[in-house]
């Protein structure tokens, strides 16, 4: 199963970024390293470098912020918590297609109710939608997101917290300690190892993730949300162009695999020490 759907997907992804294919005669010409030089001179890669790390950037703080205060707020034992931690976790388990079209819904123009909103605010024009507006449609995909998949943070905190022994609390008690600095010097503490494996998991999975966002708006207007995958399947997609798209692709599992060696050195480094 692991060679059938991931060790022979990859292979054939790296063969395939190495040659130029026509779809139509289905012949394919050996091109060495071209498609790699292309997509580094490609004038459309500074700015889906940079979508893709104000979207990854925005969401992960988005999330660690709204899933932290949320994890501190079902810890506490109280009436109805259950229940509440219910409603929390249900933007996580609502399909992903649900969400984006709602969420279109309700930044429609003409009848979206948050459109409304912010038209009678001032804030849009008239009959405008913050998904048409190149200053505002990366800012609507990301909070979609956050909206989304913050309860996986949450939960996570969750589980780290109940495990954090009540002995360190009651001795912060003793010595004086306020609300505030049980928070900074019992809780955070004990959350550090959870939080850099959540930013690593939360990152690979942003970084890639591409459903949201191309229901949303599909990568527009003009490329405003055109973010590293899609640009990958308008390339596949659109033009096929699948060994530049293939090429595409590795450069970006390229760069997050750097990034999991430089995450696991640094690891082996404060182990170490």
């Amino acid at each position: 199963m692991i060679v059938l759907f991931i060790a022979y997907p990859v292979f054939e992804a790296l063969r395939l970024s190495l040659y130029e294919i026509d779809l139509l005669s289905g012949n394919e010409r050996y091109a060495a390293l071209n498609n790699y030089v292309a997509v580094f001179n490609d004038p459309k890669f500074p700015r889906v470098l940079f979508n893709t790390f104000v979207w990854s950037v925005g969401s992960l703080i988005g999330q660690f912020v709204l899933g932290f205060w949320a994890a501190l707020l079902i810890n506490r034992d109280l009436p109805g918590m259950r229940l509440v931690r219910s409603i929390l976790l249900m933007p996580y388990v609502v399909p992903v297609i649900t969400v984006a079209l709602c969420a279109r819904w309700m930044l429609d123009g003409t009848y979206g109710i948050l459109s409304e909103g912010l038209q009678a605010s001032g804030l849009l024009g008239h009959n405008q939608s913050p998904l048409a507006s190149p200053t505002s449609a990366m800012v609507s995909v990301i909070i979609a997101n956050v909206w989304r998949s913050f309860p996986f943070v949450m939960i996570a905190y969750w589980a780290a917290m109940q495990g954090i022994p009540k002995e360190q609390y009651e001795a912060a008690r003793i010595d004086g300690a306020s609300r505030w600095q049980e928070l900074r010097f019992v809780t955070l503490p004990n959350l550090m190892a959870v939080t850099v494996t959540l930013i690593m998991l939360r990152l690979f999975w942003t970084v890639t993730y591409f459903d949201l966002i191309w229901l949303m708006t599909q990568g527009g207007p003009g490329g405003a949300t055109e973010h590293w995958p899609i640009w990958v399947h308008q390339e596949a997609m659109g033009f096929f162009r699948f060994g530049y798209a293939a090429a595409i692709a590795v450069t970006l599992s390229a760069t997050l695999m750097l990034s999991w060696m430089l995450y696991a050195g640094v690891t082996r480094i404060r182990r170490a020490q």
